[in-house]
């Protein structure tokens, strides 16, 4: 009885949260930059859209990114860089989350995609407390926003870095090293 009434309060939660998410406009694609785990805390993570400087925010903020649906290369740098190649669909949210990783002077970054498969978990409770961190790193979290103008600045600034880092993620293509996928099928329901 217990495991039951734990199991619907768990339900209840997530389906609650949820409904907390913003969508997108009609015809876009939303994609969430979350940060779930705390190491490294301090350490602000750069992100990116292909050569489109999206911001920066530290644990505790998310990222609500509206865009076109289709292909993207998003991407995030701190001591290294990491990419993801997106496929998105139109009127689906997707979820990138931050994850740090042990760097030789600050954290590193690896983005890791949200999948909403319980299949490709290890097991359902895993992938429930997956996606309870997830929500909650949204829910709970601060909206990080960066004015359009403020982008613009910014994106002046960054222009020697997003030349240098997309010019090795063509490398790493040219070299078919692996590049995590975030297919259209793994939206966010």
């Amino acid at each position: 009885m217990k495991k039951i009434f734990i199991l619907l309060l768990l339900t209840f939660s997530i389906l609650t949260q949820a409904q907390e998410l913003k969508k997108p406009s009609e015809g876009k694609a939303m994609v969430y930059f979350t940060r779930m785990d705390a190491v490294g805390f301090l350490i602000n993570f750069k992100y990116f859209d292909g050569e489109k400087y999206l911001g920066k925010f530290n644990y505790g903020k998310y990222l609500a990114y509206e865009c076109e649906p289709g292909k993207h290369v998003f991407w995030s740098k701190s001591e290294n860089s990491d990419f993801v190649e997106a496929d998105l669909e139109p009127n689906k949210i997707y979820i990138l989350d931050s994850q740090p990783q042990m760097g030789a002077f600050k954290a590193g970054v690896k983005l890791v995609p949200f999948n909403n498969d319980p299949a490709s978990y290890k097991n359902e409770k895993k992938y429930n407390r997956i996606k309870t961190r997830m929500l909650e790193s949204i829910t709970s979290g601060k909206s990080y926003f960066i004015s359009a103008e403020d982008i613009k600045e910014a994106a002046k600034d960054e222009e020697d870095l997003i030349k240098k880092i997309m010019e090795k993620y063509n490398n790493k293509k040219s070299e078919n090293e692996p590049i995590t996928q975030l297919p259209k099928e793994m939206f966010f329901e």
